[in-house]
C-alpha cells in the first residue's frame, strides 16, 4: 500500500481548491501565454509565510504540444493520459528576488488531481529574472 505524505496531501488539496487554505475563491491573473501554454497565478491566494516572503499558487493550462512536452517532463505514464494543467506552489522572496517550487500538482480539466509532489525537501532557492514566468509573478506579488 502507498504512503502518502500528510505535507504533500496538503499542498496537492490546496493548490487543486479543494482546501480554502489559501483564502477566498480563485482569482487567476495572466502572466503570460505561449504556444506550450497559458500560464497564471492566483491572486487570492497569496499568503506571506514569514517577513519578505511571498508564497503562490501559479497554474500552467497546457495546449496539445505543451502537453506532450509536460507528459516528457514527467514521463508520461498510466493515469496522465488526460492532462489538462499543473499548479505549483513556490516561495518567493521579495527582497533577495529568488523563488523556491514547494509542490506541484498536475490536473485533469474536471479539477481531478492526476499526480502530486511535495518538492520542497528537494529543492533549492534560485533567483527568478523578470523575463521568466515567474519573475514576473514575483514583479506583481512583491507589490501587492
Amino acid at each position: 500500500m502507498k504512503t502518502i505524505n500528510a505535507v504533500a496531501l496538503f499542498l496537492a488539496l490546496s493548490v487543486a481548491g479543494a482546501l480554502p487554505a489559501f483564502g477566498a475563491d480563485p482569482s487567476w491573473v495572466q502572466v503570460d501565454t505561449d504556444e506550450n501554454s497559458a500560464f497564471y497565478y492566483d491572486k487570492n491566494a497569496t499568503t506571506k509565510p514569514r517577513q519578505d516572503v511571498v508564497r503562490v499558487i501559479a497554474r500552467a493550462v497546457y495546449t496539445e504540444s505543451g502537453k506532450a512536452d509536460a507528459l516528457k517532463t514527467l514521463g508520461g505514464g498510466k493515469g496522465l493520459e488526460t492532462l489538462y494543467e499543473s499548479r505549483y506552489v513556490y516561495d518567493i522572496d521579495c527582497v533577495q528576488r529568488q523563488g523556491r517550487l514547494l509542490a506541484a500538482t498536475h490536473m485533469d480539466k474536471n479539477g481531478g488531481i492526476l499526480k502530486s509532489s511535495d518538492l520542497g525537501p528537494y529543492t533549492d532557492w534560485e533567483y527568478l529574472p523578470l523575463v521568466t514566468r515567474m519573475g514576473l509573478v514575483a514583479d506583481t506579488a512583491c507589490r501587492e
